[in-house]
């Protein structure tokens, strides 16, 4: 029985193929005549032009042709036939040409067929080796040889045909060579791996050379059948391992060098034909690298023989689709024809689509190899870097390794071993040195582009091995500064090559002066203390400035941006305003000293380069840092006579916050660069500061007693008390940063609104103040009442107020100040008439009474007065506000 159904399996499997030829070929006669038809039917629907007689055509023994995918789209319209043409040129209306998927999806729907066939033959051979060995029929080797012998009468049965009667698009036998032929390959492959992993008859390396000898046997007869047959062929010897399969324990990694033989087979007969669309050249790299990651995805024992074959697959794709030993893509890059939607060539797009596919691939082999990952990475820059320097077009595939080694260090843990952080920052610094000698190049080559990455690979490597690996901990924080240091250096170098290569162009070897002293800084950052560290940002930012204008750097100038925020950060974050208040004296001092003095100098030394927006950074750090300074200096003096209390600390706190606040709008207003971050610093600061100071009021001695829970005691003297910084310094600040924002860039919203707080704030310390000589610390709490002199205080300030406002408004003929003031006076009024009154006694209402008429006869005088002192005693004129 067992024999029986072998031979019917025999006889199926050749018999199907043989029948479905037999039907074909004798099919052939039919469609010849049929052609005939069509075109004498052809002939006679268009009519001869201009009388000219028919004429007859003996079209000879040909068929209808079996149409291609752009045999049945719509073809660009037919030029007009020549005047000695006896038949008018049919033309067809012109559309947009359909994609390659669809164009593909096309051909399949006519020559579906076709498919159906190639599969059918090709697993036929297939199971024609795992029909042995499933149920024991005949010796291993005559298994794999039946298989063979059958992957041969293949071939053989579609190169005869292919001789024959020929493979071209007009004949009958279109397609019919390619698809033997083709299923006769995959069927090889099936025996070779089945001859390995089925029966291990051969060693990985026969067996791993047989398919080499297959697939360059494929190549060669793709160059006369055309690129169905590599299709096939490629399609088929993908699959073909999957589908055998194998014993289990078996060493699957010479799989991969088996999947980099087939695409560089299939590369290689495509680089030689060029079909339309270089779909074989897509095709087999998409099989390369598909299978060979889902062989690793239920393998990872071969994860480095899948990197050294992806990485090949990669360089191959940047010189076999071209034809050249080294890669010279023409322009533009795949980022510039994005921007500019401008066409590429496709070539182009298969190199940068496999340095990507390569690059994500090495990241995901990093949780299991890696250090061969990272390998392959470098190996892929260096690629594109150096070999491919000639190819202009593919340049910016350079960035993909680099995302691809900073991906790797973000995404995995550190690897085994003291040295690994030093290992990863050489290769980001051998990276940049690559990019160093792309950038010396004078044709070809994207100079900013290569330069940015000398300065940026390296210290973003070490960015990442900070931020993921925590590197200051795991080699110590004096080593990795020793790091930090070496790229420095490194960078130093580079500007050093640059200068003498541009002359007076000075950008690159500022840039990398730029990030040198960054670097340094970042250095210091590690081994210096709280004070040493800022001091030295701080200094640094003006030796930058100096070392800009003696050598001829303008982009060190720029070490001030940065330095400015970073020590803002120090200053009131880490180690913040509690430090510099609570902690040594001599650290402190050093750290406020060094800031004032440091942007004080960058900016004198700017300002006489006129760089604008280079001078209002220093000269807004340096004024904040003074502020921030004096402040502190206030702080800790009022601290050492004793006075420590809630409601003075929130007001400091909230002096400072002001001043930067201030800082951030005037450097929004003269030009200092991204006025949106400035609006947004500068509301954020606000917000701090209001913040603050709402806890000094609610959680000042107005609200709180000895009984509360937040304590807050006036001390001081009466009117020279802890109430002045706690209130009245940061309403001064409101009220100058107002007036200046109105003075320079004229009246709007900021200083309005400025103005109004600060008046507010004041009028609140003008209240504790009179409150507490009245009233003393022990009963400033509001629950205590109010006594007559404090009553009538409170309306003697309101009148000198309102007469301030109101002399102003005369004095600069300005209404806006004279409402102010008669805005008060009225409030005065109705205190009077509605509080005074009915709340004072004796002499006190009197008083009262007396000082509100008073000022008004008074301030009716001046008025009058004023006004007489214009011409005909007219009324003065309302001047700007």
């Amino acid at each position: 029985m067992e024999v029986t159904l072998g031979l019917l399996a025999l006889l199926i499997v050749f018999g199907i193929p043989g029948t479905i030829i037999g039907i074909l070929i004798h099919l052939r006669r039919l469609g010849r005549r049929l052609k005939d038809v069509e075109r004498r039917l052809a002939i006679l629907t268009a009519g001869p032009a201009d009388g000219a007689p028919v004429a007859r055509t003996d079209t000879g023994p040909a068929s209808p042709p079996l149409r291609t995918p752009d045999a049945i789209l719509p073809t660009p319209p037919v030029e007009p036939a020549a005047k000695d043409s006896p038949w008018p040129a049919v033309a067809r209306p012109e559309r947009e040409r359909p994609g390659p998927v669809d164009r593909l999806f096309a051909w399949m729907a006519v020559n579906w067929f076709y498919v159906v066939a190639a599969a059918s033959l090709a697993l036929a051979g297939i199971f024609l080796v795992q029909y042995g060995a499933e149920r024991g029929l005949l010796p291993p080797s005559v298994r794999v040889l039946s298989a063979a012998i059958f992957g041969a009468a293949l071939i053989g049965a579609g190169e005869w045909i292919r001789r024959r009667w020929g493979d071209g698009e007009d004949v009958a036998t279109a397609y019919l060579p390619s698809v033997l032929s083709g299923a006769g390959v995959v069927t090889l492959f099936a025996a070779i791996l089945g001859a390995r992993h089925l029966y291990e008859l051969i060693g990985q390396g026969t067996a791993l050379i047989g398919m080499a000898f297959v697939a360059l046997g494929a190549v060669v007869l793709g160059w006369f059948h055309g690129p169905v047959l590599v299709a096939v062929g490629l399609i088929g010897g993908a699959v073909a391992p999957f589908v055998v399969g194998g014993d289990r324990g078996s060493d699957l990694r010479p799989l991969n060098g088996y999947f980099l033989v087939l695409t560089l087979a299939g590369l290689a007969v495509d680089a030689v034909r060029r079909w339309q669309g270089r779909w074989v050249s897509i095709l087999a790299l998409t099989l390369g690298f598909g299978a060979s990651a889902l062989l690793v995805t239920g393998a990872p024992e071969t994860t480095l023989a899948h990197l050294l074959a992806c990485a090949a697959m990669a360089l191959a794709a940047l010189a076999l689709p071209i034809g050249r030993s080294v890669p010279d893509h023409e322009a533009p890059t795949v980022t510039e024809a994005v921007i500019r939607r401008r066409p590429l060539p496709v070539t182009t797009l298969i190199a940068f689509g496999a340095v990507a596919v390569a690059s994500a691939l090495a990241v995901l082999g990093t949780s299991d190899s890696f250090w061969p990952a990272v390998a392959v990475l470098a190996l892929l820059f260096g690629a594109v870097a150096l070999w491919a320097a000639p190819a202009e077009g593919v340049q910016d595939a350079a960035v993909l390794p680099v995302v691809g080694l900073i991906a790797s260090v973000a995404l995995w843990p550190a690897p085994p071993g003291d040295a690994a952080v030093t290992l990863v920052l050489m290769v980001g610094a051998a990276m940049s040195a690559a990019a160093l000698l792309r950038s010396l190049r004078t044709a070809a080559t994207l100079r900013l582009g290569w330069s940015l990455g000398t300065v940026l690979i390296a210290p973003a490597t070490g960015l990442a091995l900070h931020l993921s690996w925590q590197a200051p901990f795991l080699v110590g924080a004096y080593a990795w500064s020793l790091h930090a240091l070496a790229v420095a250096t490194g960078l130093t170098l580079a500007a050093g090559v640059w200068a003498a290569r541009d002359g007076e162009d000075r950008l690159r070897p500022s840039l990398a002066a730029l990030v040198a002293f960054t670097l340094i800084a970042y250095a210091l950052a590690q081994i210096a203390g709280e004070a040493a560290l800022t001091a030295a940002v701080a200094t640094m930012a003006a030796l930058a400035v100096w070392m800009a204008r003696r050598f001829r750097l303008p982009l060190l100038d720029w070490f001030v941006i940065l330095a400015a925020p970073f020590t803002v950060w120090r200053l009131t974050a880490d180690p913040g305003i509690a430090w510099h208040v609570d902690g040594p004296l001599p650290p402190a001092l050093l750290s406020l000293g060094t800031s004032v003095a440091g942007f004080a100098l960058a900016w004198m030394w700017l300002r006489r380069r006129g760089a604008a927006t280079l001078v209002a950074v220093a000269e807004t750090a340096a004024l904040s840092a003074g502020g921030y300074a004096l402040t502190v200096l206030l702080w800790r003096g009022l601290r050492a006579a004793g006075w420590e209390t809630g409601h003075l600390n929130l007001g400091l706190t909230a002096t400072i916050w002001l001043s930067l606040m201030w800082a951030q709008l005037e450097l929004r207003h003269r030009g200092g660069g991204l006025p949106w971050l400035r609006s947004a610093l500068a509301a954020l600061f606000a917000l701090f500061a209001a913040l603050a100071l709402a806890g000094a009021v609610f959680l000042g001695p107005l609200f709180n007693d000895s009984t509360s829970f937040f304590r807050s005691f006036v001390q001081g003297w009466p009117i020279m008390n802890s109430l002045i910084p706690a209130y009245l310094l940061p309403a001064a600040i409101l009220h100058a940063a107002g007036w200046q924002q109105r003075r320079v860039h004229g009246p709007g919203q900021p200083g309005r609104n400025l103005t109004i707080a600060g008046t507010a704030l004041g009028a609140f310390w003008a209240v504790l103040a009179i409150r507490h000589f009245w009233r003393g610390a022990g009963e400033m709490v509001w629950w205590y009442g109010i006594s007559d002199p404090e009553l009538t205080s409170y309306t003697v300030a309101l009148l000198m107020l309102g007469g301030v406002l109101f002399y102003q408004g005369v004095a600069k003929r300005s209404d806006t100040w004279r409402r102010a003031g008669t805005a008060v006076l009225a409030l005065t009024m109705l205190k009077v008439f509605l509080i005074d009154v009915w709340s004072l006694g004796g002499l006190m209402r009197v008083g009262a009474l007396f000082a509100l008429a008073a000022a008004l006869l008074g301030l009716a005088w001046l008025y009058r007065w004023a006004s007489g002192a214009g011409a005909s005693g007219a009324v003065p004129s309302a001047g700007p506000d």
